[in-house]
């Protein structure tokens, strides 16, 4: 069975569902909140039941810590988009976009947890070290480093183009970063044969991103892009198709940027994040 709260959270999605029809306010305000608190009770409940432990259940600080950090943590690409000019809101109310924006890390973070409880990827894992040692590379986590950081700097020097790398820049900063501080990081995992956490966190990214598209599309208060198509002009919901791409280095981002924060705040491991 799952979790008590799986249930309520079930029934928000499908309250939230029905309000992108009738536009009953003040709900449709706050549809966003409603829908995305639901997802992440709901998952939350999967992974309890096919882990017997989940983030709500066993570490219902760090599921609060994540949406105190979530908020900070958009607001930088809301910096970007200031020099992007990818995306804008309409029908949104200030207030409510506060709460929307706690609601992105939690939401990502258990569907990592989800995904790693179904055990996705975990096939591509080896006992194989791929890095021998960190002294061994330290020129190249550091060299990444400085790469991530000039791609993190693109989207305000190169304006609308920069939308291309505003999703990877500080990924590729922080899990060096990381690395080097002893934190969890995909180069430290990859260098004992552990492929897998990039893939999951890969995998999440492209869920929470058709979730997000397929919602937002529906919606009352909702975002309108405003960057063509690149490739072809194909749009699924509407996100040209390229763009879901985007939400692969998000996923990843998300990880690192919660793995950062982390040992600063817990000292205890946790088996659902791999940190």
């Amino acid at each position: 069975m799952i979790k008590w709260y799986g249930y309520i959270g079930l029934l928000l999605i499908i309250l939230a569902e029905l309000n992108f029809h009738y536009v009953v306010q003040p709900f449709a305000d706050w549809y966003i909140v409603i829908i995305w608190t639901g997802f992440i009770l709901f998952v939350d409940s999967l992974v309890y039941y096919i882990k017997g432990k989940s983030l709500i259940s066993s570490y219902p600080k760090e599921i609060l810590t994540m949406a105190a950090l979530s908020l900070p943590f958009w607001l930088i690409f809301e910096f970007y988009n200031f020099f992007t000019h990818s995306w804008y809101y309409v029908n949104y109310l200030w207030y409510v976009h506060i709460f929307d924006f706690i609601t992105i890390l939690p939401a990502v973070m258990e569907t990592f947890t989800l995904v790693r409880a179904l055990k996705l990827g975990t096939r591509f894992d080896s006992a194989k070290k791929t890095i021998k040692t960190k002294a061994g590379n330290t020129f190249f986590v550091k060299l990444t480093a400085v790469f991530g950081f000039i791609l993190m700097l693109s989207p305000i020097v190169l304006g609308p183009i920069g939308v291309l790398f505003m999703w990877s820049g500080i990924g590729l900063f922080l899990d060096p970063l990381n690395y080097l501080t002893g934190r969890a990081s995909l180069l430290q995992k990859a260098s004992i044969g552990i492929k897998s956490t990039i893939l999951q966190a890969s995998i999440a990214g492209l869920i929470m991103g058709f979730f997000w598209e397929f919602w937002n599309y529906q919606a009352y208060p909702q975002w309108i892009y405003t960057m063509p198509s690149l490739i072809i002009n194909v749009k699924i919901f509407a996100m040209p198709v390229e763009g879901y791409i985007g939400y692969i280095p998000f996923g990843i981002t998300c990880f690192l940027f919660y793995a950062f924060f982390r040992p600063c705040l817990f000292k205890n491991k946790n088996e659902l994040l791999a940190m």
